[in-house]
């Protein structure tokens, strides 16, 4: 289930989409980066560990993804298919119950 997403435009050729998901137990982000260089975007999925930190466990280089969206967005559309993947990945390498629980829980 998505929980929170957020879209911002930024320079020239730049523009990012944050996504934040509760799913099987787990709390993942996914940060897709798309900047004017193929080279200088990503796309990342992060689990949220018990210590609060953020720990990187899927991602996709620029250059796979890069030439498949407009240089301008005007919504969170174009990078949805991109954060998507990126999403289901991480979700076949997690285990199906997290293997820790939240502190004080």
């Amino acid at each position: 289930m998505t929980v929170d997403e957020v879209f911002h435009q930024g320079g020239p050729g730049c523009y990012e989409l944050t996504r934040v998901h509760h799913t099987d137990g787990y709390v993942l982000r996914v940060r897709v980066y798309r900047d004017s260089y193929a080279k200088q975007s990503s796309a990342v999925a992060e689990v949220l560990t018990p210590l609060f930190t953020w720990t990187i466990i899927a991602s996709s280089p620029g250059h796979s993804w890069h030439r498949t969206t407009p240089t301008t967005a005007p919504n969170a559309g174009t990078l949805i298919p991109v954060a998507d993947e990126v999403l289901q990945r991480a979700r076949r390498i997690l285990p199906v119950s997290p293997p820790f629980t939240t502190p004080g829980r």
